[in-house]
């Protein structure tokens, strides 16, 4: 599990967010977990993490289900067999739906909350006067899928001649688009949107990119793992195709592993 820190993660996704006051959790969770509260409003669950300020989530439940006493349990039924949906506020006022629904990734039910800023299960649920609490692990990688490998592979196309490479990655893909000169993030969000028609910030083709970098350049201290790993004076086109051909290689082994297991 990576040792990230929660300032750190906040710092690479919202630019800045003042913690709050010391964790009043009741348990110590994993470093990579970040915990939540929410508490009930007229037709929806709302709150935030206890250890950010001003990022907000929600989860939009009928009043009924409130007024009957929060369970759990309700609330699983709840999602598995309805639209169930929210909205997630960042600290500028940004707002973007949140989807909710139900997986079994592990051998169990889990609740899945899907936002662009990635997909995310809700774990350690637990409700107490009336708050629902439980955490998200933020750097969770969904089960590898083919569509995965399209990414990666059409990303290699994109980069695949060094004059296409954009060197000096803002996280603003409309010009390379335009320019057709790609950096490394911009060609997998491009080839991400291309190929499953959405973008989610934390999909498994970009997470492995991510965790490829991590272990190439062990404490690198990125807050953009791919920006500044795209940007750093050390990084050379052929760097860039090396990361992407790990990427694809290790999907390809999850995919053909998962196959063998259904076997």
């Amino acid at each position: 599990m990576r040792n990230v820190s929660r300032i750190i993660f906040c710092a690479a996704l919202l630019g800045a967010c003042p913690l709050l006051a010391q964790s009043s959790s009741q348990y110590e969770l994993p470093d990579d977990y970040l915990p939540f509260t929410l508490h009930q409003l007229d037709d929806k669950l709302e709150g935030e993490s206890e250890f950010l300020k001003g990022f907000e989530i929600s989860m939009n439940v009928p009043r009924e289900l409130l007024g009957n006493g929060l369970s759990i349990e309700a609330i699983f039924s709840l999602v598995r067999n309805r639209n169930v949906t929210g909205t997630l506020t960042y600290p500028n006022g940004k707002t973007t739906k949140i989807e909710y629904e139900i997986v079994h990734h592990r051998e169990t039910e889990d609740i899945y909350m899907k936002s662009s800023l990635g997909y995310f299960l809700w774990e350690y649920m637990s409700i107490q006067d009336g708050k629902l609490s439980f955490a998200i692990y933020w750097w969770y990688c969904p089960p590898a899928t083919e569509s995965d490998l399209e990414i990666i592979e059409m990303a290699k196309k994109l980069l695949a001649d060094s004059s296409h490479w954009h060197k000096n990655d803002d996280r603003e893909c409309a010009d390379d688009f335009e320019n057709n000169q790609w950096s490394l993030f911009c060609a997998l969000k491009h080839s991400s949107i291309v190929k499953t028609g959405e973008y989610n910030h934390h999909n498994t083709a970009i997470q492995t990119a991510r965790f490829v970098i991590d272990e190439i350049i062990p404490n690198h201290g990125f807050a953009h793992t791919l920006m500044d790993f795209n940007n750093a004076q050390s990084t050379r086109h052929g760097d860039i195709l090396h990361v992407l051909e790990l990427s694809k290689k290790r999907i390809k082994q999850e995919l053909l592993e998962s196959s063998t297991s259904r076997q």
